[in-house]
């Protein structure tokens, strides 16, 4: 079981953005509090290494962006504008700062969970910075990872990532979705899509 789990954690220690195509289609599985076990299956990612500004870890390590430098497969969740949490999965090699947001998931069980956005996303599956650093890749994790593949037929875009300005990064292509998966947020955003 840890060779497997290492394993996974090694097809998460490459740059972001490979990190980011990587995870599209793999699980997101949360245990609730109760008990109750959500499985959903991810549609949208989004890359953020330190070499660019857009990134938490640009500045360096902090008390906030810690989690961003631990080995990959961990959790980094940030509160933004005040109102949602946001989940990362840390990559790239421990002491680098790099995480992919998990943007946007597609319900398996239970179904008909609305997972479209990253603040929507972590409000229906209850994660909150008590959750900060998890591992995810750990089986017993009340939030983990589980390896999945992309559907028959299923074609992966890529875009820039959205709500960033000019002036806080360049315009790198490093938001990746399953195309026309009825999941993914903005959809009228990701008009200059192209293949990845």
């Amino acid at each position: 079981m840890v060779a497997a789990r290492e394993k996974l954690r090694e097809l998460l220690a490459v740059h972001p953005a490979k990190a980011a195509r990587t995870l599209l289609g793999w699980e997101l599985v949360r245990t609730l509090p109760e008990g109750e076990v959500v499985v959903c299956r991810l549609v949208e990612t989004e890359a953020y290494h330190e070499s660019e500004p857009g990134c938490h870890a640009h500045r360096g390590l902090t008390a906030r962006n810690r989690a961003m430098f631990m080995r990959a497969g961990h959790a980094y969740i940030y509160f933004i504008y005040g109102v949602h949490h946001c989940l990362n999965v840390v990559c790239g090699e421990e002491g680098e700062g790099a995480a992919v947001l998990l943007r946007a998931a597609e319900p398996v069980s239970p179904p008909g969970l609305r997972l479209t956005g990253p603040g929507v996303l972590c409000r229906t599956l209850r994660i909150d910075r008590r959750l900060y650093a998890v591992d995810l890749l750990d089986p017993a994790s009340p939030l983990r990872l589980r390896r999945g593949k992309l559907r028959r037929g299923e074609t992966v875009s890529a875009s820039s990532r959205i709500g960033l300005s000019p002036h806080q990064s360049p315009d790198l292509p490093w938001r990746f979705f399953a195309r026309d998966n009825p999941c993914i947020s903005l959809r009228k955003a990701s008009a200059r899509w192209r293949r990845a």
